[in-house]
């Protein structure tokens, strides 16, 4: 069944497809295809997913040392995700454009679509050595988009610096995922980053196999084909460039382990791949489109050549399936000579599995992780702003059960208790001295410092006098507080009406 990818109508307007992200749980995905806006449910029988991500959430996440770099959100847009998609795809002509097609079940390529809200551009390079983020446009975005293609969150995963990634940074917004999907993987604190694969939390364990690397020190100038817009290096409304670089890497918890050569380190997995950046001018959004071979036979396609059989090299024909293929290889060899490392277990449990049997898109899970950069280099490292993330968490629910209610205020209190003197003072607040750099899931509107304020925005946003509805009492305080007309009504009560805490 195929569905034309450029052309599908949404209320009486015709605009581009948007994009998705799918979420592993079936309720949610039941909810989602309810509220879409344009309709777009989940249709994994049409060889796609789509899943939208709320409009309006993007909010800034400090990760530098004092938390105080410069961030200009009103000049550099942080990056808002709306919704991705994912399916199997049929180009109509590979060799000449990937980009044009049909969603279709059983398709040998990969599509990946991630719509922004407004003018997203393609990110310059952060190293401090090297920045320039702002070298192709003022709204860079920056982030990972992790799959995990097996349904096996004990396989794959990001040993060297999962604090880059969705499960290493989800606490910076206050909350943390549902802990079915993520029991004792998920990031409290930067004590996490131990680089000791074996103690909780599991971050490194994130499950993914392969991710969407949006960084901006992979390619230059030369690397990008202006097809809509003007040559002069910066990404503007209106504009489609597409751009060749290694985006889409196999997990870096298997390289230790493969087979694969080619790459810049052994084993590694990051053959060259295009990305399309597109704003469309209409509903002010830009869209980056991936698509990649599934199998050696549609990389074939894009040559022209004759489809080479799997061979451990991505510097060639490269395919997702050549890279579950060695998985495999590798993991059977290691069943046999074992390295006697507890990392092996990334890849172990892939010796008893069939690649070709996970080739279908709409049957993986994902997260995202996105944001911004600084306005100048921080001398101790690389640095982003983060601003959105999929799966989202509610504010407050610090236990990832049953969202936000009394045992997550209970939570926050006995943390208090516990860690009170830490900082050298008994006085109810736990400060986080290392901030931002250092985080804690308990700070839940990332001030530094976990105390009571952080208790009392667990419950219904807006809420102001603790009776569980919002209503014209509560408006009432909520515009003192944003006028600042009334001394009556200073924190912490004032605290309850940044509901986003931003």
């Amino acid at each position: 069944m195929k569905r034309d990818r450029e052309n599908t109508s949404c209320g009486s307007a015709r605009r581009t497809r948007r994009s998705a992200f799918p979420h592993p749980s079936r309720a949610v995905r039941t909810v989602i295809a309810t509220l879409s806006i344009c309709a777009f449910a989940t249709r994994a029988d049409a060889g796609f997913v789509t899943i939208p991500d709320a409009a309006g959430d993007e909010v800034a996440r400090r990760t530098d040392p004092g938390g105080e770099g410069a961030v200009d959100p009103a000049a550099h847009r942080l990056p808002d995700l709306l919704d991705i998609t994912m399916g199997s795809w049929s180009p109509v002509a590979p060799r000449s454009d990937l980009f044009t097609g049909a969603f279709e079940d059983g398709a040998i390529f990969l599509r990946l679509d991630l719509r922004f809200d407004g003018v997203v551009n393609p990110p310059g390079p952060v190293d401090p050595g090297e920045f320039a983020p702002f070298a192709h446009g003022d709204h860079p975005v920056y982030g990972f988009i992790e799959i995990d293609i097996d349904a096996d969150s004990e396989t794959g995963g990001e040993i060297d610096a999962p604090e880059y990634r969705y499960l290493g940074s989800i606490a910076r917004f206050g909350g943390t995922p549902d802990k079915e999907l993520f029991d004792d993987r998920v990031a409290e604190d930067a004590s996490a980053f131990d680089g000791d694969f074996e103690t909780e939390p599991f971050v490194e364990r994130h499950g993914e196999e392969f991710h969407l690397a949006l960084l901006g020190d992979n390619f230059d100038n030369i690397d990008i084909d202006v097809i809509e817009g003007n040559p002069d290096t910066l990404f503007d409304v209106g504009e489609t460039w597409i751009i060749t670089a290694p985006w889409f890497h196999r997990a870096h918890g298997y390289e230790r382990f493969s087979f694969v050569k080619g790459g810049a380190v052994a084993g590694e997995y990051a053959p060259l791949s295009v990305l399309r950046f597109h704003h469309d001018p209409t509903s002010d959004t830009t869209t980056l489109s991936l698509v990649f071979p599934l199998t050696n036979e549609a990389a074939a396609q894009v040559t022209g050549e004759p489809a080479e059989p799997n061979n451990h090299d991505p510097t060639d024909q490269a395919s997702i399936l050549e890279a579950l293929t060695d998985l495999v290889l590798s993991a059977e060899f290691l069943d046999v000579f074992p390295c006697g490392c507890p990392e092996e277990a990334i890849i172990i449990e892939w010796k008893d599995k069939n690649p070709g049997e996970f080739l279908d898109a709409t049957r993986w899970t994902f997260t995202a992780l996105v944001g911004s950069s600084y306005l100048a280099p921080d001398p101790l490292g690389t640095f982003f702003v983060w601003s959105d993330v999929w799966p989202n968490v509610e504010r407050g629910d610090v236990n990832g059960e049953n969202g936000a209610n009394g045992e997550d205020v209970e939570e926050i209190e006995e943390f208090i208790e516990e860690h009170d003197e830490e900082d050298g003072a008994q006085d109810g607040i736990f400060n986080i001295l290392e901030f931002a750099v250092d985080f804690s899931l308990y700070d839940i509107n990332q001030d530094a410092r976990v105390d009571s304020l952080d208790a009392l925005l667990v419950g219904t946003p807006g809420d102001h006098d603790g009776d569980d509805d919002v209503d014209f009492a509560d408006f009432h305080r909520f515009q003192a507080c944003f006028a600042g007309s009334d001394a009556s009504f200073e924190p912490p009560t004032c605290v309850l009406s940044d509901l986003d805490t931003d």
